[in-house]
């Protein structure tokens, strides 16, 4: 009970409705693994005098949970976290074609867009590319049995990408594809934020409109110094997670990753 004895009594506010905000907070508290599967919850009493809140709201969001496929109210016994959900990852990660090799190998794809087209002027901007200039675009959803897992959209030079089939797109990833034209990666910039599930992203990762999504958008150049992808993938945080990796020299040169802020935005 330690952990949730940590979060405050809620609130009722315009808009969220109790049993909700109780939901998304032990729904936060399983996938996060502070009761891994199996691991019994504290019961309704317990979450009633913690959470300020009554019996039927308590009940509601459990039963949400339950839907989800979360926990297991076994009778007389309490509520467990299902067995079911996946054991938590170790902290580690790899290198950066490493893991474009780990996500090809664990993940299907399934090719939603392929095409040429002016790219919008941010992209534009960060490719270095001239006004109205093509290029080209591939919208592809990753996915693992039927659990949808990363909506990623590359846009790449006219002179890299017009070669590129849907057939082979959906055989081998982008990145092979470039290496295959003779492409040497070199440095990688990336963006990563949280944003809100606008109705595409929310049908394709089967999540609600307007739930928190990770957005990592990533920019990758070649030894000569130019851009040859952009990269946007939208995730879910409760099936997904971001691992960042640095060796030793790198962190001596003082390469890491930063926070930027625009201040001005609401």
């Amino acid at each position: 009970m330690t952990e949730f004895l940590r979060t405050e009594k809620l609130v009722k506010t315009p808009g969220t409705a109790l049993h909700r905000q109780l939901f998304l907070v032990l729904r936060e508290q399983i996938t996060r693994g502070v009761y891994g599967p199996g691991a019994m919850l504290p019961n309704e009493d317990e979450l009633c005098a913690h959470f300020g809140v009554s019996k039927i709201t308590v009940r509601r969001a459990l039963s949400d949970l339950k839907q989800q496929e979360l926990i297991e109210r076994q009778q007389g016994r309490g509520t467990f976290v299902s067995t079911r959900l996946p054991q938590a990852h170790p902290f580690e990660a790899v290198g950066f074609l490493d893991a474009l090799k780990m996500r090809g190998r664990e993940t299907q794809v399934r090719v939603l867009e392929l095409r040429r087209e002016v790219p919008p002027g941010a992209v534009a901007l960060q490719m270095r590319m001239r006004s109205n200039e093509e290029a080209v675009y591939a919208a592809r959803l990753r996915h693992v049995g039927d659990t949808p897992l990363i909506v990623t959209e590359a846009w790449v030079p006219l002179a890299l990408g017009a070669s590129v089939t849907v057939e082979e797109l959906e055989r081998r990833p982008l990145y092979e594809l470039l290496l295959a034209q003779g492409v040497v990666f070199d440095r990688v910039v990336e963006e990563i934020t949280a944003v809100l599930a606008n109705p595409v992203y929310a049908k394709l990762l089967r999540t609600e409109v307007g739930a928190p999504l990770l957005r990592v958008t990533r920019l990758v150049y070649d030894t000569e110094g130019e851009p040859v992808e952009h990269l946007t993938l939208h995730v879910s945080p409760d099936r997904s997670r971001m691992l960042l990796s640095l060796q030793p020299k790198e962190l001596e040169q003082g390469i890491s990753s930063r926070i930027v802020h625009d201040p001005l935005l609401p």
